[in-house]
């Protein structure tokens, strides 16, 4: 494991320090953390506090940490070039003490600390601007994309997959040519499968290596 670790450290680290055109193929992995919010709480239902039982489970803002990939489509059309963006979002919204469903199915009062979370796998094209500021500054957008959606806890029907459309606006600099920062701001829009919307927004910062 030790040996894993460190052979992926060593690319990453000569991908940033040598001396090569990365950022010519138009790819990225890059690294998200930031800020997250929940549209409507889920105080109040069954798996999330037990329909308020012992205190409502309904903090709605929380943190967020992603990772995805970045491969280029079509270059050069127009001022910029077509992304297409494989994204893995996990947000945290609420985690507070209240009473346990299945202790409270079998009679019990048991309290314990219960997260509520979303887990999206996002597929969308980015359209990113390349030639501002020589090259270095690249202003993107996302108008549409499809979100695959992981409700936790599941639902009063104990049903948690869910679909949403994917938007997104963000700007990045190159630090270098194999290494950028930036900051983004998306939302997801749920359907609604699970008979309630977990229709949530994040901002965050972001570190891309280039490829």
């Amino acid at each position: 494991m030790k040996k894993v670790l460190f052979l992926s450290l060593a690319i990453i680290l000569t991908a940033i320090f040598v001396e090569s055109s990365y950022a010519e193929s138009g790819g990225q992995v890059f690294f998200r953390y930031g800020l997250s919010s929940l549209k409507n709480d889920r105080g109040t239902q069954v798996f999330t506090d037990t329909n308020g039982a012992a205190g409502k489970n309904d903090d709605k803002s929380g943190w967020n940490i992603s990772a995805g990939l970045d491969t280029a489509l079509i270059r050069k059309l127009g001022p910029g070039d077509i992304i297409g963006e494989i994204m893995l979002d996990y947000s945290k919204f609420s985690q507070k003490q209240v009473r346990q469903t299945t202790s409270a199915l079998l009679g019990g009062t048991n309290n314990t600390e219960v997260t509520v979370s979303e887990f999206i796998a996002v597929v969308a094209p980015k359209y990113r601007l390349d030639g501002i500021a020589g090259g270095k500054l690249r202003p993107w957008i996302i108008p549409v994309g499809l979100a695959f959606m992981v409700n936790s806890p599941p639902s009063n029907d104990t049903t948690y997959l869910d679909i949403g459309y994917h938007a997104g606006i963000g700007v990045e600099y190159m630090v270098m040519d194999a290494l950028s920062i930036g900051v983004d701001y998306r939302v997801t829009i749920a359907s609604g499968e699970p008979n309630f919307k977990a229709t949530y927004s994040n901002a965050s910062l972001y570190v891309g290596i280039n490829f």
